[in-house]
């Protein structure tokens, strides 16, 4: 009896345009035999990207140097963010040959999503600068931060002003520097 019962069961579940419905007749059917439903909580996209960004640094496509007659361009990725945790970056250098230097950061400090954009730009030409890099392309996932360095977008903001002049500052340290 218990099979027939079963059956009409599952055939009403089904037959149900009310998604609510259905669940919660599974609820009641699964409760008798002690299993217990509980609804899967919606998880935000923005969760999973932040997620992603502090425990995993994407890699970037494969490395692209400019040839000039004896200049070889070296290659900086950067990619900062902010989560419920702080903020961080993510840097990536390749050399002329290929080897990666990858490189983890957590600021200490609040930061927004641009800073923190900013704030990896600036780490990541510091270690350039200190490994004696005169020829670099850096590649920054902020457009905000592009077109800012690259004079299309106006810094309107104080903190990004004074980012901005640093980051310039630092650029201006190279022999020859690009930015996308």
């Amino acid at each position: 009896m218990e099979e027939i019962y079963s059956n009409k069961f599952f055939m009403q579940v089904l037959s149900k345009p009310e998604v609510s419905g259905r669940i919660d007749k599974w609820a009641i059917e699964m409760g008798e035999h002690e299993i217990h439903y509980a609804p899967r909580t919606a998880v935000k996209g923005r969760i999973m990207a932040d997620f992603m960004v502090e425990f995993i640094c994407a890699a970037p496509p494969a490395p692209v140097v400019e040839e000039v007659p004896n200049i070889v361009m070296r290659e900086l990725f950067t990619d900062g963010a902010l989560s419920s945790d702080g903020a961080g970056a993510c840097l990536i250098l390749i050399g002329p040959d290929g080897e990666e230097h990858t490189y983890a950061l957590r600021f200490e400090f609040p930061a927004s999503n641009n800073e923190a954009e900013y704030e990896a730009l600036l780490s990541g030409l510091r270690m350039a600068e200190k490994m004696g890099i005169k020829y670099l392309k850096v590649s920054v996932d902020s457009q905000l931060v592009v077109n800012q360095m690259n004079g299309m977008f106006e810094a309107r903001d104080p903190a990004m002003q004074n980012y901005l002049a640093l980051a310039e500052e630092m650029a201006n340290k190279f022999e020859r520097f690009s930015i996308t």
